[in-house]
């Protein structure tokens, strides 16, 4: 990659889960220079208060004293992360340094509605940064619309690609998989809840793996009911390999959330060219596609997966031709697509 990226300095959270972190993950991985400051660790409010005034700091002096920085990639998520990185934009533009502001919350929308105090003076702040990166075309008209900005570019999140896919036979059991947080906000309590009703899972004919951390007890506990017996399987936090070895088991990926941006775990799942299920949000529009490579059905109204599972259970669609699609639908979020894409917007921001 371009030595364009040793003039940027990554600002975003270090943390082991979630979708920024796994970018900047990718990120350090694949650039030979990965100048980065995280703002935010998983500690007590108190703490992550000071912790953000330490990276403040550390920003100053890192834009002081490397001259060589011309860039300042800022990524952030919704509500208290999106505070800290106005914050940050106001001092990276006081050291004159080109500032790219890059938003991965898929609860923005939600949040800025109900944002009461100083609105016009966040959306200020927006229109100052040099780049504003959403995830999807979606994300754009919204941020275009209602937030009036004009400067506005897409830019998918990075996964590794894969060689190439096997195109296993689905079985008479379907494996479905989940991997995110748990929590209530990606459904996963829910979904749960509709398959104790669901025809299929009731015949043992539906098996669901699940895979992430966050409220692991409610999770484990509700799961322990006998009629989710054999039929469930937690199987916690995964590492890398973990989550491929799951991923490549699983016969479809489900992704049942109320709020997304553009979700890692789908592109990853698609890109081992998995059939995806997923809600109407977000970005997931712009990559899962109805008689393509998945389903979609409305947040919250699981009473729709009933005939999504009869297609699937049936077998009434064209499996081949949903992976095939699935894993081209991925390879457009290849790391070196998106970096490519991403040195030629710095190259553009620097007049090279």
């Amino acid at each position: 990659m371009s030595d364009i990226f040793s003039r940027a300095l990554y600002i975003g959270p270090l943390n082991t889960y979630g979708g920024i972190g796994a970018v900047l993950r990718t990120y350090e991985k694949n650039l030979k220079h990965f100048n980065f400051i995280s703002t935010h660790k998983d500690h007590s409010k108190i703490g992550s208060i000071f912790y953000f005034f330490y990276s403040v700091n550390k920003v100053i002096f890192y834009l002081l004293f490397n001259r060589k920085i011309k860039i300042v990639h800022i990524h952030s998520a919704s509500k208290g992360s999106f505070i800290r990185k106005v914050i940050l934009v106001l001092v990276a533009k006081t050291f004159k340094k080109k500032v790219v502001f890059h938003m991965h919350g898929g609860q923005f929308k939600e949040y800025f509605k109900q944002v009461t105090w100083g609105k016009d003076f966040l959306i200020e702040v927006l229109k100052r940064v040099d780049v504003f990166i959403c995830l999807t075309e979606e994300w754009k008209i919204y941020f275009q619309e209602n937030i009036g900005l004009n400067n506005v570019l897409v830019l998918g999140n990075p996964i590794k690609a894969q060689d190439s896919i096997s195109k296993k036979p689905f079985k008479q059991i379907i494996s479905l998989l989940f991997l995110g947080s748990i929590n209530s906000k990606k459904g996963i309590f829910d979904l749960l809840k509709y398959l104790q009703s669901n025809k299929y899972f009731k015949n043992k004919q539906i098996q669901l793996t699940i895979g992430g951390t966050g409220e692991v007890e409610k999770l484990t506990s509700l799961i322990q009911d006998p009629i989710f017996q054999n039929q469930i399987n937690y199987i916690g936090f995964v590492t890398e390999k973990s989550k491929d070895e799951a991923i490549r088991d699983c016969d479809v990926f489900i992704l049942p959330s109320y709020y997304e941006g553009l979700p890692v775990s789908i592109l990853e799942a698609m890109s081992h060219g998995k059939p995806v299920i997923s809600t109407r949000v977000g970005g997931v529009q712009s990559i899962v596609k109805e008689n393509y490579n998945g389903w979609l059905f409305d947040a919250g109204d699981f009473k729709q997966l009933d005939s999504i599972f009869d297609v699937i259970v049936g077998h009434q669609f064209p499996l081949q031709l949903y992976q095939q699609n699935a894993y081209l639908m991925a390879t457009n979020f290849s790391t070196e697509n998106i970096l490519f894409n991403l040195s030629s917007m710095y190259k553009n921001l620097l007049n090279e």
